[in-house]
């Protein structure tokens, strides 16, 4: 999602710095249905998460906004595990895996299932105004939202090789936003006292993923993932496909 800090010199505002509240938290997925089926097993994560933010009102959408996230995994045994993720967004999750060998075990041909439920939170701040390039003070609103989710989804995966690991997910998430519009001249510009107008919104997005993960060795392994989305938020219907990708280590 966009952001910008709003900077003034000699009474203008530097060109470029308007923004517009948008709704963004990712659409990374790369969560492999084989779980080890004992606990503390553990994994760290380093990837790119790709995402098309949707802006409030009627602002034309943006070019496909591409961020760093970072998580940690670990197995709580008989098939479970959790997973806490920092990035677009921050995103915990719990994963069962209902079907099939576990990881320790699984050999070519396994055929996996498994479900998720994650949460998700994110917070962001800009500066909008309605003339970027003049200085017109009372025409610049800061901005605030808030934005939650609830995300559920089930992951089928097929053991190609001992190495490699195919699978896809269906996944469904609902949520709402909470932000408001802040006098831009306040002391403290988030404070709610500075706060002018609100606004609220329900949204969703469902789709597919497909995913390639290979281990280069025991414990270093290399993911891959196409992700196909529709998300309604601002009352606006979206589409997109996005390619993620991260490197593992496990342990």
């Amino acid at each position: 999602m966009q952001k910008c800090t709003a900077a003034l010199a000699s009474l203008f505002i530097l060109a470029g710095c308007n923004s517009t509240p948008e709704a963004d938290t990712g659409s990374v997925r790369l969560d492999s249905p084989e779980v080890h089926s004992e606990p503390f097993h553990f994994k760290l994560a380093l990837g790119l998460d790709k995402g098309q933010p949707i802006p409030k009102g009627d602002a034309p959408l943006g070019s496909n906004d591409t961020g760093l996230f970072i998580n940690a995994e670990t197995t709580l045994g008989g098939g479970f595990s959790a997973k806490y993720q920092i990035g677009k967004a921050i995103k915990a999750t719990l994963k069962y895996q209902l079907f099939g060998q576990h990881a320790e075990t699984a050999q070519t041909g396994n055929i996996s299932h498994a479900v998720t439920l994650g949460y998700l939170t994110d917070t962001e701040t800009g500066l909008e105004t309605k003339y970027p390039n003049k200085y017109t003070p009372e025409l610049d609103k800061d901005w605030k939202l808030t934005q939650d989710l609830i995300d559920i989804a089930w992951i089928t995966g097929y053991r190609l090789s001992p190495d490699a690991l195919l699978y896809g997910s269906i996944f469904y998430q609902t949520g709402d936003i909470d932000g408001a519009y802040y006098n831009t001249r306040c002391k403290d510009n988030y404070a709610p006292e500075c706060a002018q107008s609100y606004f609220i919104d329900d949204g969703s997005a469902f789709g597919l993923s497909i995913s390639l993960e290979y281990a280069f060795t025991k414990y270093f392994l290399g993911s891959i993932e196409a992700v196909h989305s529709r998300s309604n938020w601002f009352n606006r219907n979206e589409d997109d496909t996005l390619v993620n990708g991260k490197l593992t280590f496990q342990f």
